[in-house]
């Protein structure tokens, strides 16, 4: 204490001291945010953007579904197979386009190609037998990949977006179940342009979120104005293309940093559907700029402090020092009057023994109040650390929940299934997987609302964990879709009973705020056995490609999937 600080006061030694502990302070407040607060925000906005990328995956696979449904269904008429002249065809295309606009066009060609009905009586005469949909029409119901408008681009009316198109075809077939025309339908691509402007809120647009679905060959098909029918390559995509989901962060081409949600639409053996890939992204920078204002206020407020508490601990060790002082000035002029042999002055008068007693009272309490500001400053500390603690285990149980109905989500269950597999390994009993869909959910959501939809999915979640034990696991993926897990089997034929009683409860009609409705299930097994291989993203794959089976053959039924 003899060298720097002997030659400093006591009011500055304070003040630096009281500085260096909120300097401590704020630097130990920013290191955790930056090991929670950081991370779990990236985590949620890479979780946000899957979602988000898995519901417009979904949206898309659901209105081509439709579309090869309608071509299905029109190509049965009997207003259609056996019309007698163009005119009663053109009326049943007519009321088709009518029921759904999105059908730029609806027309009938012979076999050799020739239009002899269309919507608008658009292209009837014209020859359309080199157009890719009528010549994979004739083979069976078939996707046209999203294209520019050739023919039509003359005809139909112009508007700001270009005319782009994606064509379901297939045979008219007559009684003896041999092709006499082809039926085609053109889908403006403006579906799915709006289905992109529905998923993304105002919220999400104005922190950068962008939707882009992208053909095989990489090029663009919906997304900014900018990139629209360019080619992109990036990693994201790639994995889409391999049939992987998920998010991850990425640079992409334009140098920016982008944290990207993937996902693949289609089925590969399903030629009435189309295989594109789903990506969401947004910059790096948006999605955390939340964070990076906690940091900014966090050091703005710290400052305030900082000088607040300086200020104090000034004032009060002026206030200390000043009878000490005062002494120290009363014995130096008498130490100097009696070196230079002068009468030495009077001590003033500090009530004696009183005054020791005053200023050992107001050392005391200096050392007190010192020690009480450190408390605080230990105490203040503590508070955040456990504050931050608490929410971060708040965050974790968010991130492992689904927010609608409270049973774990995808992220939950991608944490649970490798324990269930080491279980069965460890037991030697098989464990399954039931990947459930709602049949007859679009249905009720949009003849009753959202909020009726969400009310059936919560119900629908209930109703699954009461026909399961306590021991298995039920989770929600995203929109209506749900996961069973069923452990300590004896064989397939055990989950198999399982999910034809979970079928039954669930066909029991739901009763909603403002009506009773009545819905289904498909639902696809798939086994794991104690010697099968650990492979998470397979066993999913089993149970999700079963489900969809189900879905192909007249759904509210239950497949169990091949066995590696």
């Amino acid at each position: 204490m003899s060298g720097i600080f002997g030659k400093m006061r006591l009011s500055s030694v304070m003040t630096l001291a009281v500085c260096a502990t909120v300097a401590l302070t704020v630097a130990l407040q920013l290191a955790l945010v930056n090991h929670f607060a950081v991370r779990q925000a990236r985590e949620e906005a890479q979780l946000r953007l899957q979602q988000l990328s898995w519901q417009m995956r979904d949206s898309l696979n659901r209105v081509i579904e439709q579309a090869t449904g309608d071509a299905r269904l029109l190509a049965e008429l009997p207003a259609v197979r056996y019309a007698r002249d163009a005119d009663q065809s053109r009326a049943v295309l007519e009321s088709l386009q009518r029921t759904f606009p999105d059908y730029a066009w609806i027309g009938i060609a012979d076999l050799d190609g020739r239009v002899v009905a269309a919507t608008g009586r658009m292209l009837e005469g014209a020859n359309v037998s080199k157009r890719p949909w009528f010549t994979i029409g004739m083979r069976g119901v078939h996707a046209s990949d999203y294209h520019p408008a050739l023919l039509l681009e003359k005809v139909l009316p112009r508007k700001p977006d270009p005319w782009r198109f994606v064509d379901l075809s297939g045979p008219i077939l007559d009684g003896n179940g041999k092709p006499v025309a082809v039926l085609g339908l053109h889908l403006s691509w403006e579906w799915a342009r709006r289905h992109a402007r529905q998923l993304l809120t105002p919220a999400l647009r104005e922190y950068g979120a962008e939707i882009l679905v992208i053909r095989d060959d990489g090029t663009v098909m919906l997304g900014p104005q900018s990139m629209v029918e360019t080619k992109v390559d990036t990693t994201s995509l790639r994995l889409a293309q391999k049939g992987m989901t998920g998010s991850l962060r990425e640079v992409w081409p334009d140098g920016r940093a982008y944290l990207t949600g993937y996902s693949r639409t289609g089925d590969v053996l399903d030629p009435a559907s189309l295989r594109w890939t789903v990506l969401v992204r947004q910059t790096e920078d948006r999605a955390m700029e939340s964070t990076a204002d906690l940091k900014l206020r966090m050091l703005g407020w710290s400052a305030v402090l900082a000088l607040l508490l300086a200020g104090l601990a000034a004032l009060m060790a002026r206030r200390l020092t000043r009878p000490m002082a005062v002494l120290r000035a009363a014995i130096e002029r008498a130490t100097e009057a009696t070196r230079t042999g002068r009468e030495a002055p009077p001590i003033p008068q500090v009530d004696g023994f009183l005054e020791t007693r005053i200023l050992s009272s107001t050392m005391r309490e200096l050392v007190h109040s010192e020690t009480a500001h450190r408390q605080a400053l230990l105490a203040l500390n503590e508070r955040l650390e456990l504050a931050v603690a608490e929410r971060t285990a708040e965050l974790q149980a968010l991130l492992l929940r689904d927010v609608l109905t409270g049973l774990p989500n995808r992220r939950a269950l991608l944490e649970a299934l490798p324990e269930a597999m080491s279980r069965a390994r460890r037991v030697g009993r098989p464990c399954a997987l039931l990947f459930l869909d709602v049949d007859g959910f679009k249905a009720v959501n949009d003849s009753h609302g959202h909020e009726e939809g969400d009310e059936l999915l919560r119900q629908f979640g209930g109703r699954l964990l009461q026909g399961v034990r306590k021991t298995d696991m039920v989770a929600r993926l995203a929109g209506d879709e749900f996961v069973v897990v069923l452990e300590m089997l004896s064989d397939a034929a055990h989950a198999d009973e399982t999910a034809r009683k979970l079928l039954a409860h669930l066909a029991e009609p739901f009763i909603l705020r403002s009506a009773t409705v009545t819905v289904g299930a498909s639902i696809g097994i798939a086994l794991h056995r104690p010697d099968d291989p650990l492979d998470i993203d397979g066993w999913l794959a089993r149970a999700d490609h079963a489900m969809y089976a189900v879905k192909r053959t007249g759904k509210n039924g239950v497949a169990l999937a091949a066995s590696f």
